[in-house]
């Protein structure tokens, strides 16, 4: 891994003095070999996620920015917070960000999920114990990270639904463009400093 971020770092220096798009273009890059890396060193199919409820507060908050490491139901102990795709037909195919509370034996390994602000264990509003469908565990946040994606996916389906998202995508498309105008706007400023030194 270390191997692999210097081969970066030397590839953007090699490439610095070429137009802005093709180091922006090789940052993309960077960051997508390093997520793939890092998926497979931690034994997970997908390595992030972004918590997208209020139900694990105080612990995870919206729009936090979670990092998995591949777990399975005999992996991991109550206490672990861990990343499942939900079975529930209210929920189905939702991920679930929520807390082991106990373990199960009913001729094989099941999880009892409980998120930290929620009433109730997610079974007892219909969700089967978590088996096989688990998709990791979470190593560790970065906060609020993940508000941005979370501003421009959509939300529900219909004419009312498709507008309220272009409207969201469109504020955080010029939201995006001026704050990168702004850094890029202070960069002729850094390098004649950088000259004057």
């Amino acid at each position: 891994m270390l191997r692999l971020l210097e081969l970066l770092l030397y590839t953007g220096c090699v490439f610095g003095g070429m137009g802005g798009w093709v180091r922006e273009f090789l940052w993309l890059v960077a960051i997508v070999v390093a997520l793939v890396v890092y998926s497979v060193v931690a034994g997970v199919a997908w390595p992030i996620a972004v918590v997208s409820s209020y139900s694990m507060e105080p612990t995870l908050r919206v729009g936090d920015f979670i990092f998995l490491v591949g777990a399975s139901c005999q992996s991991v102990s109550p206490g672990d917070v861990v990343v499942y795709v939900a079975r529930n037909p209210l929920w189905v195919g939702s991920w679930i960000i929520h807390r082991v509370y106990q373990k199960v034996d009913r001729g094989g390994c099941g999880l009892i999920t409980w998120g930290d602000n929620n009433p109730a264990p997610d079974q007892a509003a219909g969700e089967p114990p978590v088996t096989n469908n688990i998709i990791g565990k979470v190593l560790f946040t970065v906060p609020y990270v993940g508000v941005f994606p979370l501003v421009v996916r959509p939300q529900g389906v219909g004419g009312e639904a498709v507008a309220a998202w272009l409207g969201r995508l469109a504020l955080f498309s010029v939201a995006t463009y001026l704050f990168y105008l702004y850094f890029k706007g202070g960069e002729p400023r850094r390098r004649r400093g950088r000259k004057a030194i």
